[in-house]
């Protein structure tokens, strides 16, 4: 037991001098744990760009501002959309349906017991059957099947059922050499006309005066998907109408709007939040002494303002701003968002929101589709690897579409490159990946400092107890000689 020789608590006092000398390993430790919550706040918000770029990624391509819609005045002609239509109508004046191939099948009579009395051979469409005595109706018929090529057998209703599978022409069912009768009720076929199936009959549609010949009553033709439901008498004259689908590439631009204003919301967020610099990231041996509630209000301070004023996040942000508010070169009518109907707020407590004015974009979209289109999906040649994020005049004559879409390519790349990709599992190559690798090694370096320093303290306390212990003993030697 320590201390016994000289009276001192030497756990408590080695103890609290390796609490001293500890003081550079903790805040080494805590500047390790702020690194890793800061990359973590890093690809959280690497994971809300990327998220962005993929909602907004179609406005950059002319497919989404060449959405269709299409109509039918009859029932009886089911249509949609099958690409992009240069028709804007059809009149389908007359229609004849395909007639799908129908199989052969022919039916015997419930069996007149459950087991094969004896065994049965023959010929099924010049497959050889042979089946065993004893077999049950149900193994007899997974034998038929197992042994038979383009005719299949099946119970229904307890009788049993051939039907042809395959094609072929004509399609017939071909059962000889059943020479006696037995207990499953199969004979040779003598009726053709209750056997013999049909191929298959192609249909014929009139559109805009072109008869055109269909092998299914499902087709496309021009852009459009048609459903023929029933046979169309001639002189019907059936209208078809393909219109652009405004709604639905306003629904697109809107969608836009309301994530990028959701983006820049979270953003500015993050760059204003306040940092408590007074609560430090907590060490595990601090969290012992502290109720779970405590270490949890505890950590919200520690982890508040990670990113507040980011050099990184409020670059990105001025860049998308510029961005949006740049014009267009050559896009035809309208050369800014502001024409469409899409301003910034005027309240400079929004910090960049987005305004939509809804009437005047849907007016634009049915009024002058082209050049909205324009506005958004035009693309200046580009040589390289230069992109409008990277090139001047790139970003001057290309739409919104692609300035946003390369802007956020490029930030997600940067963010990669800082705290790591937003889908990636394990980070090694990152700047702030290396940062805390370092950081461990140094920890690791001056944990090693701590333990050489507290054995040492524990072999000089060792040697003062043993020494003091020696000079008692002399002490007490010499206080009994002298009759002390």
């Amino acid at each position: 037991m320590s201390g016994l020789a000289s009276g001192m608590n030497t756990d408590e006092i080695v103890a609290n001098l390796v609490k001293a000398q500890s003081s550079r390993l903790n805040k080494m430790q805590q500047t390790k744990i702020l690194s890793t919550w800061k990359s973590d706040a890093y690809r959280d918000v690497n994971k809300k760009v990327d998220e962005f770029r993929k909602a907004m990624e179609g406005l950059r391509l002319q497919s989404t501002f060449n959405k269709q819609t299409v109509s039918s005045s009859d029932t009886r002609i089911e249509v949609s959309t099958a690409g992009v239509s240069t028709l804007s109508d059809f009149v389908i004046s007359e229609a004849t349906p395909a007639e799908s191939a129908k199989p052969a099948s022919v039916s015997f009579g419930s069996a007149s017991a459950s087991v094969l009395a004896s065994g049965l051979s023959f010929k099924l469409n010049g497959s050889d059957i042979t089946l065993d005595p004893n077999l049950t109706f149900d193994q007899a018929i997974a034998k038929i099947n197992e042994q038979s090529t383009n005719v299949k057998a099946a119970s229904v209703g307890g009788s049993l059922v051939f039907t042809t599978v395959g094609t072929g022409s004509p399609q017939k069912i071909d059962i000889v050499g059943v020479t006696e009768p037995n207990s499953f009720n199969i004979t040779n076929t003598t009726d053709p006309t209750t056997i013999v199936g049909s191929d298959s009959k192609p249909g014929t549609v009139t559109i805009n005066g072109i008869q055109i010949t269909v092998s299914s009553n499902k087709f496309s033709y021009q852009g459009v998907s048609f459903t023929l439901k029933e046979k169309i008498p001639a002189n019907s004259n059936i209208s078809v109408q393909v219109s652009s689908d405004t709604q639905g590439i306003f629904d697109s631009v809107k969608s836009f709007v309301d994530k990028y204003n959701e983006l820049i919301a979270d953003l500015n967020g993050r760059l204003t939040e306040k940092r408590y610099r007074d609560y430090p990231p907590l060490l595990d041996n601090q969290k012992t002494e502290m109720k779970e509630n405590d270490i949890k209000l505890w950590d919200e301070k520690a982890k508040s303002g990670l990113l507040t004023s980011d050099s990184t996040l409020r670059s990105f942000l001025t860049e998308m701003r510029n961005s949006l508010l740049s014009t267009v070169q050559n896009s035809g009518s309208f050369n800014s968002l502001k024409d469409i109907g899409i301003n910034f707020s005027s309240n400079y407590l929004d910090k960049g929101k987005l305004v939509l004015d809804e009437a005047k974009l849907k007016g634009v979209l049915q009024t002058n589709l082209e050049d909205v289109k324009n506005l958004f999906t035009s693309k200046e040649t580009s040589t390289g690897s230069a992109t409008t994020a990277t090139d001047n005049v790139l970003h001057e004559k290309s739409g919104f579409g692609w300035r946003i879409y390369d802007r956020l390519n490029l930030t997600i790349t940067q963010l990669g490159s800082l705290a790591g990709s937003p889908n990636s599992i394990v980070d090694t190559n990152s700047y702030m990946a290396k940062q805390i690798k370092s950081l461990d090694a140094n920890i690791g370096r001056e944990q090693d400092k701590i333990n050489a320093y507290e054995n040492r303290l524990w072999k000089q306390f060792g040697a003062m107890e043993k020494a003091l212990q020696q000079l008692n003993s002399q002490g007490s030697w010499l206080s009994s000689q002298l009759g002390m």
